[in-house]
């Protein structure tokens, strides 16, 4: 009897099954890009709104870029 109780540690085990790992892109790049509206109808109002256009799509361009070097780490 004491021979069955010790062989049962020597069972062959069956290893779990591998959980699929699921990669995804930094968070940043799941915010939304800004689009600025005109506030104004003057020559500074459409100047100060080509400056938030211009700002907003850097902003949206870096997400892009962070995005595709995600892709690149990733090799595919």
């Amino acid at each position: 009897m004491l021979l069955a109780l010790s062989l049962t540690s020597c069972a062959e085990q069956i290893p779990p099954q591998p959980v699929p790992i699921v990669l995804l892109p930094p968070e940043s790049v799941f915010k939304a890009c800004e689009q600025p509206q005109l506030a104004g109808s003057t020559w500074g109002d459409i100047g100060a709104h080509a400056l938030a256009l211009q700002t907003a799509l850097s902003i949206c361009a870096g997400q892009v870029d962070t995005l595709n070097q995600w892709r690149a780490s990733v090799g595919r």
